[in-house]
């Protein structure tokens, strides 16, 4: 009997992630109907009989296998095998199927070279984002708004964004942001709900204000989210004292997919709003994101504690160790966009044995952080250890005067030349190079 309330305690908290997964996406909670074991798996997945790794084994999911998915809850599928029986299945190990997946669907991961900062932009059949635009150098804004010429060179055709996730209100990430708003329709805006005193965030929530554009964050339950913001002269202008206030769209509910488009969602792992937090770099929103057979992992500025070998241990007061405390199988992931621009700070060799990436992604550019210019050798070379490494930063100095890149020319900036796309196909196809072309 304890065990049969157990397993239904469990189910009800599971429909109850799936409604709030259908509340937050405006449709059902997932389009796809299977699971199916993922690239990375080589034997078998263990189907559990209860959502745990200390629960009995009850099947296997063989690759080229599938099971029915039935519903979704936190680091855990609900499925179906073939013979009726239902268990667990862990998330980390298995991939969503999309019956109505259009066959031969690409998903392109956009890695910008804003110089020093972070700015990626993802589009797949049905949807695209952006998660962060920002820069503490290349941050002319306006018709020099280096992300907005990204876009604009890469999908001319482009009028709507889903989903604008903002990882924390530091400038390099959120610099670049108001202009977007002002100029896409914008579904979607998701934040972590950080006060934090920096004109372009207030710009930022402004837009997000006056646009009316759903508003996500990890802070207000009820109620609108509230910015109390002092006056500041901001780009040489006197903006007076007030309160921002935006209207709420939903909490952000950590471990639940949000649907993006056919074979495609978004899982938040971390959502951290509080000021008390060492530094914003500990508010990221840390993102995984799932297309096809393939796992993206957006780490924002998550640190593992202060600057250390990465042999260190993250700290588990810090992202990267509460990440391996609660997420352990969500975090496996093909592709890692490096947290904190490759500091030494964040990606540490534990944090990295739970990923198990093999495609790096690095932004950065010559912008010192407290006197130190990313990414530290120490990280690079323990990402070479695993695999490939592509950098934002490859030739900052040539690129200052480049006659030609994205985004303005020649005009002092480090950003606009070594852009990165990820090419991933739903069979988990994954290739990457560098866009070194100009507008």
């Amino acid at each position: 009997m304890k065990r049969t309330i157990s397993r239904a305690f469990r189910s009800l908290l599971l429909s109850c992630a799936l409604l709030a997964a259908s509340m937050l996406g405006g449709g059902p909670a997932f389009a796809e109907t299977h699971v199916q074991p993922s690239g990375r798996v080589t034997r078998w997945v263990n189907v559990r009989q209860d959502p745990g790794t200390g629960s009995a084994i009850i099947g296997r999911i063989l690759p080229g296998e599938s099971a029915d998915l039935i519903a979704v809850g936190p680091g855990w599928y609900e499925v179906r095998l073939s013979d009726g029986r239902t268990g667990y299945v862990s998330r980390g190990w298995v991939t969503r199927i999309e019956e109505a997946a259009v066959a031969g669907a690409v998903y392109r991961v956009h890695l910008i070279d804003v110089g020093t900062g972070l700015s990626v932009f993802v589009e797949g059949p049905g949807f695209a984002l952006l998660y962060d635009a920002g820069s503490n150098d290349d941050n002319a804004t306006g018709a020099r708004n280096r992300v907005l010429a990204y876009i604009r060179h890469v999908r001319p055709d482009l009028t709507t964004l889903d989903h604008v996730i903002l990882s924390h209100p530091h400038q390099d990430h959120v610099a670049l942001l108001p202009d977007i708003l002002m100029i896409y329709q914008v579904r979607n805006v998701w934040d972590s709900g950080r006060d934090y005193k920096n004109c372009q965030y207030h710009a930022f929530l402004r837009v997000v204000r006056d646009k009316h554009i759903p508003y996500h964050d990890a802070d207000t339950l009820t109620g609108p989210h509230v910015a109390h913001v002092p006056a500041a002269i901001c780009s040489g202008r006197h903006e007076p004292a007030e309160d921002i206030i935006v209207p709420h769209a939903a909490h952000i509910a950590l471990g639940t997919p949000v649907p993006l488009g056919p074979g495609a969602s978004m899982t938040f792992l971390h959502a951290d709003p509080s000021p008390a937090v060492r530094t914003p770099n500990e508010n990221s929103l840390v993102m995984a994101l799932d297309v096809g057979a393939s796992r993206v992992l957006f780490m924002g500025d998550a640190q593992a504690g202060e600057r250390a070998d990465p042999a260190v241990a993250p700290d588990p007061r810090w992202t990267e160790g509460k990440l391996l405390d609660c997420c352990l199988a969500q975090l496996r992931s093909d592709v890692l966009i490096a947290g904190h621009h490759g500091s030494e700070t964040s990606s540490r060799t534990r944090t990295l044995d739970a990923i198990g990436a093999y495609l790096f992604l690095v932004s950065s550019g010559p912008y010192k952080y407290s006197g130190t210019s990313l990414p530290d050798k120490a990280v690079i070379d323990e990402f070479k250890r695993r695999g490939t490494v592509f950098r934002t930063d490859s030739d900052d100095a040539s690129c200052r005067t480049a006659p030609a890149k994205i985004g303005p020319d020649n005009d002092n900036e480090p950003g606009g030349c070594d852009n990165v796309v990820v090419t991933i196909d739903a069979a988990g196809h994954i290739s990457a190079a560098y866009d070194r072309s100009s507008d």
